[in-house]
């Protein structure tokens, strides 16, 4: 099949949409499909095959963000020149946007990934902010009703988006991790890297450090599982909050044993994932949580607030647990699998084998089913 994606953020600028987006072109390419790409350029970008790249502007609020000006005929000649049997989308808004256009001018299906609850991060528009959630999520659902059909990341997000009145055929298809990429990383990496003794168990977060991934809601948790076990937490990621969650850490008299390892590349995070004991996550927007798959394909039990497509990611009991948003259940699933080396063996043997279903074979290949039913679809409508 020939497959064009949209989207308004690619690589080198790193995300788990993006991540997502290189992977799945990646295999389906492997697979023998041909995929182009049209994105945002990016300061210091050498050309790639079947990628095309718009003008862009640098975004006021993040500095590695570039923000395309959708304006380039040499693109729009390209796609009449591929004819692609299917538009995917990345995002409901501008170069998103474009692609449904494009595919209405010329008359090719249509497919929506909604990757993100949108309207949860307008706190990172200039000026207004949260003042335009509405009109965001108002964006978004309505991309996910012009378009042919939408894949939903998770069983949540197919309810959030029947709620909010989308009659459009919705795929419920996760995004694909490459499994044996995380199954050989370092197992000394952390403790090496930031001088840890030895001895201490190690808890791993990873996600931006904005306030819609909840990590102050971590930092209390871990701080209760401190006064038990002596431990580490390592944070993994950046963004916005990172001063006030070391002032954070001072105040719960805990930084001592707590780790802002940054930004890391995608390369690296198999070592970390390898060197910790167990996985924490608190996001409150996320529509699946990609970095819990990838921890599970490591063999890490995850312990995470129970919210979106998040609980179609953890087995609650099996290879980790649920909790509300609450600081003193986290703590205390943490403990139980620290302080009960049996269970905590139970559930990475589950955590390794449940990962399978996340494996980028398996979610390209109902990614296929997807494309070739909305083309059917599509030509018995006509």
């Amino acid at each position: 099949m020939q497959i064009s994606m949209w989207t308004d953020s690619y690589y080198p600028y790193v995300s788990g949409v993006t991540r997502s987006i290189k992977l799945t072109k990646e295999t389906l390419t492997k697979m023998g499909h041909n995929v182009s790409v049209f994105c945002p350029w990016y300061p210091e970008t050498d050309p790639e095959p079947d990628v095309y790249r718009f003008p862009s502007i640098k975004s006021p609020t993040k500095s590695d963000y570039y923000i395309a000006v959708p304006v380039n005929p040499k693109h729009l000649m390209a796609i009449k020149e591929i004819c692609p049997d299917v538009i995917h989308t990345h995002s409901p808004f501008n170069l998103g946007k474009m692609g449904v256009t494009v595919g209405n001018i010329l008359d090719i299906p249509t497919v929506f990934t909604f990757h993100t609850m949108y309207n949860m991060y307008s706190h990172y528009v200039p000026l207004i902010g949260d003042n335009i959630s509405e009109l965001i999520e108002f964006g978004a659902i309505g991309t996910a009703k012009s378009v042919d059909a939408v894949i939903a990341p998770s069983s949540a997000i197919r309810d959030y988006l029947r709620e909010r009145g989308v009659t459009t055929d919705i795929f419920v298809i996760p995004t694909g991790i490459e499994i044996d990429e995380f199954r050989n990383g370092d197992a000394s990496y952390i403790k090496r890297t930031y001088n840890i003794p030895s001895d201490l168990p190690i808890l791993l977060t990873c996600g931006r450090l904005g306030k819609e991934k909840n990590p102050e809601c971590l930092l209390h948790a871990f701080s209760i599982v401190h006064q038990s076990v002596d431990s580490v937490l390592v944070f993994v990621g950046d963004g916005p909050l990172i001063e006030e969650l070391k002032e954070l850490a001072e105040e719960l008299n805990v930084s001592s044993r707590v780790v802002f390892a940054g930004k890391v590349s995608p390369e690296v995070m198999p070592h970390f994932y390898a060197s910790a004991d167990l996985f924490m996550f608190a996001s409150l927007t996320d529509t699946q949580g990609l970095v819990i798959a990838e921890a599970k394909a490591a063999g890490l039990p995850c312990i995470a607030v129970g919210a979106l497509g998040v609980k179609d990611m953890v087995q609650d009991g099996v290879d980790g647990f649920l909790c509300e948003n609450d600081p003193n259940c986290l703590a205390q699933k943490a403990l139980l699998l620290l302080q009960n080396p049996s269970v905590m063996e139970s559930m990475r043997t589950n955590a390794l084998s449940n990962a399978y279903a996340f494996s980028i074979e398996k979610t390209c290949a109902r990614l296929i089913e997807c494309y070739q039913t909305v083309r059917h679809t599509s030509s018995a409508a006509t």
